[in-house]
Parts: C-alpha cells; structure tokens; sequence
C-alpha cells in the first residue's frame, strides 16, 4: 500500500481495535490495526492525518541530508573524532575482511581470495557489522586512555569501566563508582568526548546535578555548555552505526 508516494506497512493483530501511526526515518509509514480493518478506512485514516505524515517525513528527509547514511564503498566518508575520514578499499592476505585507519583514512581490507579488478568499485555494506565492531574496537582504545588520564589529573577514579550504546544516552555513573560510556562517542570531537568523560568522573564525587556538580564540571572543562549543545545537536551523527 502507497500514501502520497510513500510506502506503508499495515501491522495487523487480533486484539486491536484502534489504528496507530509510527513514522521513522529511512523507513515505511507503519500502520498498526485490529485483522479485519479493511484498506478503506486505513486509507482514510492516513487521510486525516496527511499534513502530520507529510510534515513530519520532510523533516526526516532533512535530517538524512544532514546524517546521510553511509556505504561501504571507495571515497564514502566516514566521521572519526570529529573528522571527516575517506574510506580506502585495500586488499589483505588475511582470509576475513577487516577494518584499521591512518590519520586520513578508513581502510578496508579485503582478503586476496576475493580480490578482483572490480574490488574497488564495489560496495560492502553488507558488512555493516565489520563497520561497527571497528568504531567499537577503537572507541574502547581511545575511551579507556581518555579515562585513564582524566581520573589522574581529577583525582577521580571509577571502581569499573564498561561501554556499551544506550540510545540517548552518552554514560553514566552508578552509585557504586561504575561508569558507563556510549562507545559511539568516537565519532565526536576530542574536546567533547573527554566532556563526557569529565561529566561522568564528577558523578563520582555527586551523584546528582546540582551545582556543587556543575561547578566541578566547569573547574574541569570550562567549555561545557560547547560540548553539550554539539551533543544536542548532532545526536543523529551516529544513526548509520545502527544496526
């Protein structure tokens, strides 16, 4: 079923009576409904909701000009600690397909027995998960030397360090001295990644946002406020991490 050339999706179950709209960049209306809900009064309903659907999708579609999604491929780039690096196919005696970087490229290495004139040229999105366990591998590097020097220069130090990729979320501290980093921070800029570190070491000494923290945040990085709005505002730089 098309709306205004857009594709949609009708989730039906038993139960429902009601019909829902759920819109996501990069992805079909869904339309969720009881079984026997004919295609009628979907239609209509999408209808009365047009001005939303198209409002909304068009902000999508700016957002994916922004945040583009990104391909495996020859020259796509690729942000790293707030640069912008050019993806490089290389060929690799390894028998796995593999991923490393140099300051100016991401290479990707490509084992010899799949080699061929046309390696170059071709596109291996389909080894997404290749993509994502490299950021992930480096993220954790970086991540774990940033703390290590930070808690030194603080005289803060976490009992556990562990990353993981709560969506909205950057870290946080427990109240047992453990924090947590996203490991898609490595995407940012240095001077934001080590904020969010320093905002999670302070939560060592309060475990709360008053301004006793703030203060603390601010003794140890004075551009705070910077860092939070570029965390504000590109909170969407990560998406084609997703899985």
């Amino acid at each position: 079923m098309d709306f205004e050339n857009n594709q949609v999706q009708i989730q039906r179950k038993m139960r429902r009576k009601s019909l829902s709209i759920y819109l996501s960049p990069q992805k079909p209306i869904i339309v969720r409904t009881g079984l026997m809900t004919p295609k009628k009064i979907i239609y209509e309903f999408l209808l009365s909701k047009k001005d939303w659907i198209l409002k909304n999708l068009e902000k999508f579609k700016e957002l994916d000009e922004k945040f583009p999604q990104r391909r495996l491929l020859e020259k796509e780039i690729f942000p790293f600690l707030g640069k912008d690096l050019n993806l490089k196919v290389s060929i690799t005696p390894n028998k796995k397909l593999f991923m490393s970087r140099t300051d100016t490229n991401i290479l990707l290495h490509v084992p010899m027995n799949e080699w061929s004139a046309l390696s170059r040229a071709q596109d291996y999105s389909e080894h997404h998960e290749v993509l994502r366990q490299f950021y992930k591998r480096e993220s954790i590097t970086h991540l774990t030397e940033r703390v290590q020097i930070l808690s030194k220069e603080m005289n803060l130090m976490p009992s556990k360090l562990s990353f993981r990729e709560p969506k909205g979320r950057w870290g946080s501290c427990s109240s047992k001295g453990s924090i947590n980093l996203n490991w898609r921070l490595i995407l940012f800029k240095p001077e934001v990644v080590d904020y969010v570190i320093i905002h999670e070491l302070c939560h060592l000494q309060h475990l709360n946002h008053s301004n006793a923290f703030w203060s603390l945040v601010e003794k140890h990085c004075p551009d705070y406020q910077d860092s939070e709005k570029e965390l504000k505002h590109k909170q969407l730089l990560t998406q084609f991490l997703d899985r």
